[in-house]
């Protein structure tokens, strides 16, 4: 069982952090943030943010009697939105490639 955790230990440290960058030959990173930029505002125009109420959490002080409620939201619209990032960054010549971080 030792044995098994300390290999678990040393893939987990060899695996490391993986990132993603666009890339398209004869671009430097300047370009590929300014094109993901625009893809990005492109996407927000053509598909805005949809925000729904997905919790809610209401606390109570009885000694100053007050009640403080807070709701998390979530935008239901952002994994389309994303796709269409990468479909505009795909169709201006760029590719995603995995990087190690």
């Amino acid at each position: 069982m030792k044995k098994t955790f300390v290999m678990t230990l040393i893939l987990i440290s060899l695996t490391g952090c993986v990132g993603y960058q666009w890339v398209k030959p004869g671009t430097d990173r300047q370009q590929a943030e300014m094109a993901e930029t625009e893809c990005k505002a492109q996407a927000l125009r053509d598909l805005p943010p949809d925000n729904q109420i997905t919790g809610k959490y209401t606390s109570k002080n009885k000694k100053y009697k007050t009640t403080d409620t807070s709701y998390s939201t979530s935008d239901q619209n952002a994994g389309q939105r994303g796709i269409l990032v990468k479909d505009c960054m795909y169709r201006k010549g760029w590719t995603r490639i995995k990087v190690q971080q």
